[in-house]
Parts: C-alpha cells; structure tokens; sequence
C-alpha cells in the first residue's frame, strides 16, 4: 500500500511529462515510480494536464492526502511551458497544503551514474545559444560550480570533461566522446530528487515556486523597434 508520494511536474522540454514517485524505503534508496505520462501536444497542455493528472492519480488509487509533495521543473525552457508547470504546481500545492520542491532543468538531466562529480549540462536554448551550468549533485544537494548562463553555439568546442546535452545540442558535438553523453528530462527523475530534497527539509512554499528564466530578454517592444527602424538606437 502506497503511503506517501511525491507529484513531478515538467514542460521546459516543450512537452509535459508527469510522474508520481512513492516514499522511499531507507535514506540511500532510490523512488520507485507509480506512473509517469507525457503530453506532446504543446498548444492542448494547459487544458489537459489537470484533467490527466487527475485520471493516474484515480487508476493509481491515489489520494491528495497521501501528497507530501509537489516537485516542479522550473526551467530554464520556453517562457509560457514554464509558467504552465509552475501555476499548476502552485495550485495543486495550495489545493492539497502541500509544499513545492522546484528543481533546474539541469538537475532533471542528471541521471545517477553522476553523482558526487561535476557534470556540465547543456541544453538548446534556441537563437543559436544553449543554456548551459556545471552542477555537482551531492547527499547535501545541489552544488553550483557554474551557475545557469547562456554559451554561443560555436563555444560547444571548449566544453571538457563530463558533460549531459539534450538531443539537439549533442547533435552538434562533433565528437562525441565517452565523458559526453545524451540526456533529457525525465519526471520520474524530478520525482526522485524531490524525495531527496523533501527528506532534507529543503522545500518551498507554493509561492516561491517561480520559474528560472536564463535569457533576460528575447523581444524587443514596440518602441526599440521603431527607435532601430529610425536609426536611433
């Protein structure tokens, strides 16, 4: 019988995944999941992903009571995925008066085989840039070597030692060697920390769940436009 779990919530890839992990047994073990789904369709996520939720939770026989938790992938990714993730894992948090665990993008890419060592993680941030941090993951959490920051897509070349790429940014590593490996998002994987950063204490109210946005800016307003058009910026 399932006593606590843990809900994972992620769309910075661009597709939702969803997973629900159960209490670890000991301090050293890993989450075992109890379902995990994806939503590819982008423009139908914000309708669905509730409704969806809400139909593995009840095949589950899961209850909001049995809830110790919810962990969310706070980016970096697309401005409105983020958003999306972040306001239901804000909602569903106050619904069931719960806390929030928010992760990196970065820390979701990480898999097992690299913990207690630097990992560079890289990920496609569009415009001919990557979204790029070196972590290492410890029993004391998350330690930054290099905090989020963005990298032209011609500094791939000066990228050594371990490092994770999404699919698309390991497309354009030239050599793949050993110490670079292909990697991506995984909501059962959020799941799996967030019990880690649960039974630590390290926890955040629903309100300071907020998205982790890497690029500033990407539009200009309508009056730089005009003011480029003119000649005067």
């Amino acid at each position: 019988m399932v006593s606590r779990f843990i809900l994972a919530i992620s769309t910075s890839s661009g597709v939702a995944k969803v997973a629900a992990a159960i209490e670890p047994d000991s301090a050293n073990a890993l989450a075992n999941g109890l379902f995990n789904f994806e939503i590819t369709d982008y423009k139908s996520q914000s309708a669905q992903l509730l409704p969806m939720i809400q139909q593995h939770l009840d095949q589950a026989n899961l209850k909001p009571a049995q809830c110790a938790a919810i962990a969310v992938d706070i980016g970096p990714g697309g401005f409105t995925s983020l958003r999306t993730a972040c306001g239901v894992a804000q909602g569903l948090a106050v619904a069931w008066q719960v806390p929030t665990v928010p992760l990196t993008s970065f820390e979701c890419m990480l898999t097992a085989q690299f913990q207690d060592q630097p990992v560079t993680v890289l990920m496609d941030a569009r415009l001919n840039e990557i979204y790029a941090a070196c972590i290492q993951r410890t029993a004391q959490g998350t330690q930054w070597v290099k905090p989020p920051h963005l990298l032209a897509l011609d500094e791939l070349q000066n990228i050594h030692g371990s490092a994770v790429c999404d699919i698309h940014v390991y497309a354009q590593v030239h050599e793949p060697g050993s110490t670079i490996v292909q990697g991506a998002v995984c909501a059962v994987r959020l799941a799996q920390l967030a019990w880690q950063e649960f039974e630590a204490g390290r926890v955040a109210t629903p309100f300071d769940c907020q998205p982790l946005y890497v690029r500033d800016k990407v539009a200009q307003t309508t009056t730089e436009r005009l003011a480029l058009k003119h000649g005067a910026v």
